[in-house]
Order: structure tokens, then C-alpha cells, then sequence
């Protein structure tokens, strides 16, 4: 089976299994990207590091509900990308396609966007800003658990107090 903006409409129990969103929630999130869309793609392809030229480049298969639906899901299941791309009829390099591209926009869209400019910047939050989930909008969370690679330490006490179990990488060796 294969989930399309049609199946999320008529059954709504899709939405928070997969996006972790009550299916309110996930409409008006989708209103407020529809809404933001334009100008954001008009920015995107007009920033001076762009490869190509204004309308170059691959144009969107999927809908832009099924689109951020696809970019939700992969964040709050952290499946592997073909797997979602198969849910929602795509292919993996379109599921990483719009992440990249999608992303960025819902960090604008969400509420807390000062929580994601001050987690980028690697900031720590001071205790009396620390969000409880009551102070939040709804009490929604949408939390990028994406794995990153990190470097062990080549030095033995370093690498066992650093020990997590999580994959493993030494940090390359210089070339001599």
C-alpha cells in the first residue's frame, strides 16, 4: 500500500503513527509551509552559491503534502530512507532530495525556531530557558535524532570514557 495526500485525508490514524503529529496538527503545519513555499523556493534558487541556473535542476515528482509527510516520517521513525520511500511512492534519493530541501523550511515554520538557531549554533540553554513540553504551542516536539558519525580517540583511557556501543570510527590516520 502506498500512503498518498487521498489515504492521509480519508484515514487520519496514518498520521500520528507516522509523523508522531495529531492530524490537526500536521494540516496546519502543511498550511504554513504551503504558505511559506513560494518565497522559500524563490530564495533557494537565487542564492549566489547556486550551481545552476533559476528553474535548472530536478523538479518534484510528489505533492508537497506527501513531500513534508515523507520528511516528518523519516525524522520521527528514523527508518532507513528506502523504507519510507517506499511508503510514500518515491525513491530514496527523492526522500534525501527533500530532506535537504525541506528541512530548513520547517525549522522556520515550526514554533521554537530560537531553540533550533541556538542547538545549530551548539549553545547551551541556560536553565531558566530550558523549554518544558507546557510552554510549548501544543505540547509538540519535532526532534531531529539523525545519527551522526563521530571520531573515536586514539588514545586507549580517552576512547573507554568516551565509550557509548554506538558505531564505531578511529580517527583516520595522517598520511606521511
Amino acid at each position: 500500500m502506498m500512503i498518498t495526500e487521498d489515504v492521509l485525508r480519508e484515514d487520519p490514524s496514518w498520521i500520528p503513527l507516522l509523523m508522531g503529529l495529531p492530524a490537526e496538527s500536521f494540516w496546519q503545519l502543511v498550511e504554513a509551509v504551503q504558505t511559506a513555499y513560494p518565497s522559500y523556493e524563490q530564495h533557494r534558487h537565487e542564492r549566489p552559491d547556486r550551481q545552476r541556473g533559476v528553474g535548472g535542476g530536478r523538479k518534484c515528482d510528489l505533492p508537497l503534502v506527501i513531500r513534508v509527510a515523507l520528511v516528518l516520517t523519516y525524522l520521527r521513525l528514523h527508518v532507513s530512507q528506502a523504507l519510507v520511500a517506499k511508503l510514500f511512492g518515491a525513491t530514496q534519493s527523492d526522500v534525501s532530495r527533500e530532506l535537504r530541501r525541506l528541512v530548513p523550511l520547517l525549522k522556520q515554520v515550526l514554533p521554537c525556531p530560537e531553540v533550533w538557531e541556538l542547538v545549530e549554533a551548539e549553545q547551551s540553554l541556560p536553565e531558566e530557558q530550558i523549554l518544558m513540553l507546557t510552554d510549548l504551542a501544543d505540547g509538540q516536539v519535532l526532534i531531529d535524532a539523525t545519527e551522526q558519525q563521530v571520531y573515536r580517540s586514539g588514545d586507549s583511557a580517552t576512547r573507554k570514557a568516551h565509550f557509548s556501543g554506538k558505531k564505531r570510527c578511529l580517527p583516520s590516520k595522517p598520511n606521511l
